[in-house]
């Protein structure tokens, strides 16, 4: 192994159970900023921290990753050698030290779903500032008045298709569910397309105060397991966001909306609003969604 390239990597605590299997991996898909590993059935990223760290991550230097997508190739068989602690490659190894793992899962918070509203209005403020449309083509501005009105005539295709989203998150109707979730799962371009980035945020919101129902919550995860209805990656996203694993950027903003001063809220949500073209503010809009739904639950008319 001395003629091998040495990096050193950081690890999400979740993708160790895909390294252990003992089964090789080969090379999935090659971006510019990292690459896919594909493990068993799941997907390990390699790259750098540019969108944050991430729940199936392995982490290296930025000024590392254009060498290493140089290296590889697609299709490329990838080992585990547990004894070295390193992912193999052809001509590089990463080495990863269980001392710089780490662990994204969210937990339900104590509080009423109510206390994460505390803060809704600076991140509506933030958003609509933002001043791009969602990938799906909805302003945010727009769609709180939509919101306010409660009037579908006021509102538009894709607007009304979310309001439907967030009266099934509140109901036990499997067909309501069903025909929603068929909707929006995989719609929109990208490797992750708009809708499913959207289900991410909602489902960050749902990781800490529960506040959808249990019916919403497995049929996500049915279609996510047992349907091929979006890309491979952002069926990743969704599988470990019904986990509670999200992304950094996510997990950050989940946090300072939990905290009673604001005083890093806006930098947090400027960090995931600049994740890709639009999966940033795809994600911040399904948070958005997320606590519309606690607002309208807690039967709360005041102004925003």
């Amino acid at each position: 192994m001395k003629e091998l390239l040495q990096i050193n990597g950081m690890y999400s605590q979740s993708v160790h159970p895909l390294l252990q299997t003992g089964t090789p991996g080969y090379i999935h898909s090659v971006f510019q900023n990292g690459f896919n590993i594909g493990m068993e059935d799941g997907l390990i990223f390699i790259g750098g921290t540019k969108n944050g760290l991430l729940p199936f991550g392995i982490h290296v230097e930025d000024s590392l990753v254009p060498k290493l997508v140089s290296l590889i190739k697609q299709g490329e068989i990838v080992r585990y050698d547990s004894g070295m602690s390193a992912l193999l490659f052809s001509t590089f190894y990463i080495k990863l030290n269980p001392k710089h793992a780490y662990h994204l899962y969210v937990e339900p918070m104590t509080e009423h779903p109510a206390s994460l509203l505390r803060h809704l209005k600076a991140f509506v403020v933030e958003l609509i500032e933002d001043n791009r449309p969602t990938g799906a083509d909805i302003s945010v501005e727009h769609f709180i008045h939509c919101f306010m009105k409660e009037s579908f005539g006021f509102c538009s295709e894709s607007e009304r298709k979310v309001l439907q989203l967030m009266d099934a998150a509140s109901t036990e109707s499997f067909s309501q569910i069903d025909e929603v979730l068929r909707y929006w799962i995989g719609r929109g371009k990208g490797l992750t397309p708009s809708g499913d980035d959207m289900l991410v945020g909602l489902l960050a919101v749902d990781a800490v105060t529960e506040v959808l129902t249990d019916s919403f919550r497995l049929h996500v995860t049915s279609l996510v397991e047992n349907e091929a209805l979006t890309t491979d990656i952002s069926r990743e996203y969704l599988k470990y966001a019904l986990k509670r694993d999200f992304s950094s950027v996510v997990t950050d903003v989940l946090h300072s909306l939990l905290q009673k001063d604001t005083d890093s809220l806006d930098e947090r949500i400027r960090d995931l609003l600049r994740v890709g073209h639009s999966s940033g503010l795809d994600t911040a809009f399904g948070i958005l969604i997320g606590m519309l739904i606690i607002r309208r639950n807690s039967n709360c008319h005041k102004k925003l």
